[in-house]
């Protein structure tokens, strides 16, 4: 639902209540009076029969209404502006076209079928002008693309190259963004979808970039500088989505929901979300999973060279990493600090934080060079 008062929506709620009661009343009065008129006199021999159908019929009819004016009033007028607030403006565009073009046909049948007898013409064309508006609206809204080629929208781009790609939806969170990995990834084409990117988002990331530690701070301004790169880049479809959830204030929960809402995949690096997510039953999309799975895969008794920066957990290892930061454990390896040196690989693990080889000095090991400071800077991590 978008983000309307919840007290004004309860108060629409009541108001069309009241309304459906008086109105619902006035026509069951009616209809009972309409049924005693044609009785035949059978239920208008004594006056407090006629009274007890007539008050029946009151009750009856003010009953029905009360209950059904939100569902008939409210609620539809809430899902009209929550579908009008979410939709793109392309399938918008696209979905009223095809509204148009079944009122029309809808018109000419009317024209063709009036003259049938005993009123079925009109059943005839009001069935058939109701499943042309369906199938209209739900044509122009899954081919919108199509649709908007005719009119240019849809044409490459003056490069040559293919335009972005708009397809299943993906809700950004706010790790994704800090982490700054999503605008390579984008760049590579391995992002075909549409991003969606939540206000609550966007002011979580405001409320980061304001915050007095210069460390959060720094992070948040990353994060608004992803926005603008995926924004301004040619890569990746952006939407920004400002749908709230009353009574729902956790932003992660709101994330769920947007994406249960949307059909869409959730994009994180948050543990925690990704678990709730996976419980609601929502595919997640996660970067370090990504980064895992492309890592390079070293096989037992395969050489490389790795710079050893500091001493293992044993005081034999010595440790090192990779380009990629996997991290390497050289069995006696802490008497080559600062020095990269050739190893062999005894064994690959992979763990849930990523993937740690284990590795041995090769027979003839020694010193290649004297290891970079920047490799210290890395282990760090």
């Amino acid at each position: 639902m978008s983000g309307r008062d919840p007290g004004r929506v309860q108060r629409a709620r009541a108001i069309s209540r009241v309304a459906g009661g008086l109105a619902g009343g006035a026509l069951g009065v009616l209809y009972a009076a309409f049924i005693l008129a044609n009785s035949n006199g059978f239920l208008t021999r004594s006056q407090s029969v006629a009274a007890v159908c007539l008050t029946g019929g009151g009750v009856a009819g003010a009953a029905s209404l009360a209950l059904a004016a939100p569902l008939l009033s409210v609620d539809p007028f809430l899902w009209l502006e929550r579908t009008l607030d979410e939709a793109p403006p392309a399938q918008i565009v696209a979905a009223t076209a095809g509204l148009l073009v079944a009122l029309l046909i809808g018109a000419l049948v009317a024209i063709l079928l009036s003259p049938l007898p005993w009123g079925l013409g009109v059943i005839l064309s009001v069935t058939i002008a109701a499943a042309l508006i369906y199938i209209g609206v739900h044509a122009g809204s899954r081919r919108r693309d199509a649709l908007l080629s005719v009119f240019g929208r849809g044409a490459p781009v003056e490069d040559g190259g293919a335009p972005p790609g708009d397809g299943h939806p993906v809700v950004v969170d706010t790790s994704v963004l800090i982490d700054g990995r999503i605008v390579d990834v984008a760049a590579a084409g391995f992002l075909p979808g549409r991003l969606l990117l939540p206000h609550v988002v966007l002011e979580e990331l405001q409320q980061v970039a304001d915050s007095a530690d210069p460390v959060r701070r720094a992070k948040g301004r990353r994060g608004l500088d992803t926005v603008a790169a995926l924004q301004h880049g040619d890569d990746v479809v952006c939407e920004l989505v400002d749908v709230r959830f009353p009574g729902t204030p956790p932003v992660d929960s709101q994330l769920v929901r947007l994406a249960r809402l949307r059909s869409a995949t959730l994009m994180t690096q948050d543990y925690n979300l990704t678990r709730l997510a996976q419980v609601e039953g929502i595919r997640v999309l996660n970067l370090n999973s990504l980064a895992n799975a492309v890592k390079p895969i070293m096989a037992s008794g395969e050489a490389m060279s790795v710079a050893i920066v500091k001493k293992g957990k044993e005081p034999h290892q010595g440790v090192g990493y990779l380009e990629d930061g996997t991290m390497v454990v050289v069995e006696n390896g802490s008497d080559h600090l600062e020095e990269t040196v050739e190893v062999v690989v005894s064994s690959v693990l992979q763990t849930a934080a990523g993937r740690m080889i284990f590795a041995a000095l090769a027979p003839d090991a020694r010193p290649v060079r004297q290891a970079r400071p920047a490799r210290a800077r890395v282990s760090q991590r």
